[in-house]
């Protein structure tokens, strides 16, 4: 029944002259407990009136409304005139014999419909309403069991006695001793007993002599002819008891066959068990003990057949429980819920798998269905064979089995969308079973179909390690025996020899690599050692095809140039150069830099090193994809992040043989940076972006999908190379983070509250597309710059900072106790504060932003590392995030928090790292309840997987859906 807000639906029906048929029309009143007077048909005028829009009705009650209309004669005289013109009326309609039975069809299926649905949900309705309108005089109950039919014969010398009873759960009764109205015939649909009944099986025409006479009596004479005619198909359908007959009792079971049963709402199949005592099957989760038919066969002699259910049923529902299967409350069998993990067909494969043991039972499965059509059961077994190309697989399987042999190729899609049933060829379904899901679904995902075979590019090897028959042939190098070359210069930890040879592995292999140390690990010397090694494969790879002169002397070549593009930060070209030249001497190298470069661009491939950075790359790529380079190399490769940026298209348009990218943050904000990082350095291995999109980073990120996570993982764990100092560097001193949470001047406090009231009213009062970013961008600036210094909004503001006080304090508490300590902050303004702090105190101190120049960067690290003072070093956060060594600090500080946490995880990572001695003391400034500290549990809860504001120009998706916590 539906209510909604103050009124409700009834139905009546009542018998249409016109069509000769009961139809039904809709009713509208006011909700209350009691319906008495029904009076108002529910007319889209009427409807209107009582405020109810039709299409935000529930479903069933918008279908029971439109059956109502559909069902008038008016209305079914619109619809069938346009095929007779000359008819005026509904009654003309009806003379056309072939009209008549298209609308016969019409009214029989839409009425079906109609009791149905009002049967199921248990709508209010009346039969036949009268003048009165009296709902409480004509009500019918519509929700009821479906009737069923009992045919009772008793054989005596003139003929038989012929009755039919009618049965529900509780009541059997006689048509005759009843008031029925038959409402429609096929399906069958009456009411009785004030009761609307579905008559189960037969047309309501076969209870139509009944309903005057109790018993029909047959002459001996017309048995034969009468039991041809009209019993024999309703004797199949109904419940048989007879007398005077010769009885045939049938109580073995000749067999037990196992019938599959789907549960809607559970969206399980389960097992059913038919037992058949030769001639008729019992279901066994029926409750129905006895069944008897009459013998027509031959109608002189007609007997009864009475077939019996024994207890020796139960022996076969015992086994089936033995062999591991539980039975459900309704009679049916399946697995444990805690074995069947949400699969529908759970229990069907276990079937087929235990079919041997179940035949051996004595149980029969070859009669397994799902829609009418079998499910094959034959063993199944796969053939392989792998050939590798240059780069990819082509891989052939053949799936075989007594009955049937297809090509693998063709259920891929199947696989793909976890559709578990394949169509075969002689109209049978096979039964994917469910470990192919997991086991080849990544190969399936990832793969192309071409010709019947898989091809499957190279750089997907680890789809195929989980497949033993395919694993041994994918051909890659696994181990290398190195040991470092006397061409480097320097000593190697055991875990930077182990990350060479894993990048020698890769290269060897003609694969991409990401090295993705954590900082401060030796990222650098571990890639210069690989292109020493790699140049020495070079000179061996020569010395293979020695020439001789005239003289049978060797002819002594130029060796082969190394020509490895490296790609850096504008500010980390020189470090590189320098690393370069203190570890590799040997090298030809140049810095690809400056107004010079056009020179040197002519003669780029002969040089081992080029050293160069991502801007110029981005303005010179017409020229640099020109060349083949050996080796491309990019290091803090999160720059290429942004799959849209000019200098990842340009990245990708560069020429090289071998790639690397160095980053000790390879998934800086969201899995976007992992598939930037993978379409470099091994093009298309996890697809294109959409394709990433839509079967990896949505199911993650959005679903928390682990069976998605897992399979990502397994396909760039080969290519992705992650140590942290915790693991590699047990002698690494103590890292301790602390969070200082400062409280606000009153004056200072007043004021935010009023800026972040104002930026509520402003951000909070619209939504979606039609936000104006910049605004979100500047207005979150200015609380993030008021929680630090009123100044910073206003320079000619007199108003303290409460943080600059305790900032101040504990720097001068540092300063006396002689600790080196660098200073971050995200805004250079602020850091002005404090510089002038320091000149007033005659505090010497270093310092470094994105307005110092390369020199006087290199200067100000070597003075601060080189003399026991200045203790203080002020660096801007995305200054001074990458390519700085500065072991000599003991304490961090950062005087207000960035969106992004792994921007102050590099800030860190430039004073815990090789060659730090001393505990490092990482404390965080937060100004109490400000945007501050909202900042700090995004990073803690949140974690924060966004893309974080690197120029100040871009906002996340994340933080504009956290506005409103940031703004509370």
């Amino acid at each position: 029944m539906e209510i909604k807000n103050s009124f409700q639906f009834c139905f009546d029906i009542s018998f249409e002259k016109r069509l000769n048929t009961y139809i039904p029309t809709a009713y509208i009143l006011g909700h209350s407990e009691a319906i008495t007077y029904l009076d108002k048909k529910a007319s889209p005028e009427v409807l209107e009136s009582f405020g109810v829009i039709f299409e935000n009705l529930e479903t069933n009650t918008r279908k029971v409304l439109s059956l109502c209309e559909a069902l008038k004669p008016e209305v079914i005289f619109k619809k069938f005139s346009k095929n007779s013109k000359s008819s005026k009326n509904i009654e003309d309609l009806l003379k056309d014999s072939k009209l008549e039975f298209g609308i016969r069809q019409f009214i029989k299926t839409n009425l079906d419909q109609f009791y149905s649905l009002v049967s199921q949900d248990d709508f209010p309705i009346s039969l036949n309403l009268g003048k009165e309108k009296d709902f409480r005089i004509s009500r019918i109950t519509p929700k009821n069991p479906a009737l069923e039919t009992s045919l009772l014969f008793d054989k005596h010398e003139n003929g038989i006695s012929y009755t039919l009873l009618l049965k529900d759960e509780t009541t059997e009764f006689s048509p005759s001793n009843t008031a029925i109205t038959l409402l429609l015939d096929e399906p069958g649909w009456l009411v009785a007993h004030h009761k609307l009944y579905l008559l189960k099986d037969i047309n309501t025409k076969k209870i139509t002599p009944f309903l005057k006479n109790k018993t029909i009596e047959i002459p001996s004479k017309l048995v034969s002819e009468y039991f041809e005619k009209f019993i024999k198909d309703v004797a199949k359908k109904a419940d048989i008891k007879a007398t005077g007959f010769a009885v045939e009792l049938k109580d073995k079971i000749t067999s037990c066959s196992l019938q599959l049963t789907h549960d809607f709402f559970k969206n399980t199949y389960f097992v059913n068990l038919l037992f058949d005592y030769d001639g008729f099957s019992f279901d066994n989760s029926k409750t129905k003990k006895i069944h008897s038919e009459i013998d027509t066969r031959n109608l002189d002699e007609i007997k009864v057949i009475q077939y019996k259910r024994t207890a020796e049923e139960a022996s076969f529902e015992n086994k089936l429980v033995e062999l591991g299967l539980s039975k459900t409350e309704n009679g049916l069998f399946g697995l444990p819920p805690k074995a069947e993990k949400q699969d529908p067909y759970a229990t069907i494969q276990w079937v087929i798998e235990n079919q041997k043991t179940l035949e051996s039972s004595d149980f029969s499965v070859k009669d397994l269905k799902i829609d009418s059509k079998k499910i094959d059961t034959h063993k199944v077994e796969i053939q392989f064979s792998n050939e590798v190309k240059s780069d990819w697989f082509d891989i052939k399987m053949i799936v075989v089995c007594h009955a049937f042999e297809f090509n693998f190729s063709e259920i891929v899609s199947n696989i793909k969308n976890r559709n578990r049933l394949f169509l075969l060829p002689n109209g049978n379904y096979f039964l994917i079973p469910i470990e192919w899901m997991t086991l080849y679904g990544p190969m399936a995902k990832l793969a192309k179909v071409e010709n019947g075979s898989i091809v499957l590019p190279k750089s997907n090897f680890a789809v195929l390690e989980g497949i033993s028959e395919l694993k041994d042939s994918v051909g890659l190098q696994r181990t290398i025996e190195y040991q470092p070359s006397t061409l480097i210069k320097a000593t190697l930890r055991p875990y930077q020899i182990e990350g060479v040879k894993w990048l020698l592995e890769h290269y060897n292999n003609d694969l991409g690599a990401c090295l993705a140390d954590d900082m401060g690990l030796g990222k650098t010397l571990q890639t210069l050692t690989t292109l020493v090694a790699v140049q020495e494969q070079l000179d061996f790879e020569k010395a293979e095809n020695i020439q001789l002169d005239l003289f049978g002397n060797e002819i002594v070549t130029p060796k082969e140039y190394l020509k490895a593009l490296i790609v850096l930060p504008s500010s980390l070209v020189f470090n590189w150069y320098n690393e370069a030249r203190k570890f590799t001497p040997h090298f030809r190298r140049v810095q690809y830099i400056g107004n010079d470069r056009k020179l040197i661009s002519r003669k780029l491939e002969r040089y081992d090193l080029i050293f160069t950075s991502y801007a110029v790359v981005s303005r010179d790529v017409a020229i640099l994809e020109k060349y083949n380079f050996r080796y491309l190399i990019l290091d803090e490769s999160q720059y290429i992040k942004n799959k849209n940026s000019k200098i990842f298209k340009a990245i990708n348009q560069v020429k090289a043989s071998h790639k690397i990218s160095l980053s000790g943050t390879p998934i800086e904000n969201s899995l976007d940076d992992l598939w930037s990082q993978m379409q470099f350095i091994n093009p298309n291995i996890l697809g294109s972006y959409s394709f990433f999109a839509e079967n990896y980073k949505l199911p993650i990120e959005k679903k928390q999908d682990e069976h998605s996570l897992l399979e990502l993982k397994n396909l760039i764990s080969p290519f992705i190379l992650r140590r942290t100092k915790e693991q590699v560097l047990k002698d690494l001193p103590e890292l301790s983070e602390q969070i200082f949470y400062c409280q606000m001047e009153p004056e200072q406090e007043k004021l935010y509250e009023e800026e972040k009231s104002k930026a509520r009213n402003f951000l909070l009062k619209t939504e979606g597309p039609s936000r104006d970013k910049i605004s979100i961008i500047n207005t979150l600036m200015r609380l993030r710059q008021l929680s630090n210094h009123p100044k910073m909004i206003d320079s000619k503001s007199e108003m303290d900072s409460g943080k600059y006080i305790t900032v101040t304090r504990y720097l001068e508490t540092l300063v006396q106790s002689n600790q080196k300590t660098i200073v971050f902050s995200s805004f250079v303004s602020n850091l002005d504060f404090y510089k002038t702090w320091c000149k007033e105190n005659k505090i010497d101190f270093c310092e470094l932003t994105g307005e110092t120049p390369l020199k006087e960067r290199e200067y100000q690290v070597s003075r601060f590392q080189g003399q026991e003072k200045p203790l203080l070093f002020f660096i801007s956060l995305k200054a001074g995030g990458v390519g700085l060594n500065i072991t000599k600090a003991s304490y961090v500080i950062f005087l207000d928090p960035w969106w992004n946490p792994f921007s102050e995880k590099q800030g860190i990572g430039r004073a815990h790292r090789i060659g730090q001695l001393n505990k490092v003391n990482v404390i965080r400034f937060i100004a109490k309840n400000t945007v501050e500290e909202k900042i700090i549990r995004l990073q803690e809860s949140k974690k924060l997987l966004a893309d974080s504001l690197l120029d100040e120009n871009y906002i996340s998706a994340e933080i504009e859906e956290n506005l409103d916590f940031i703004l509370e």
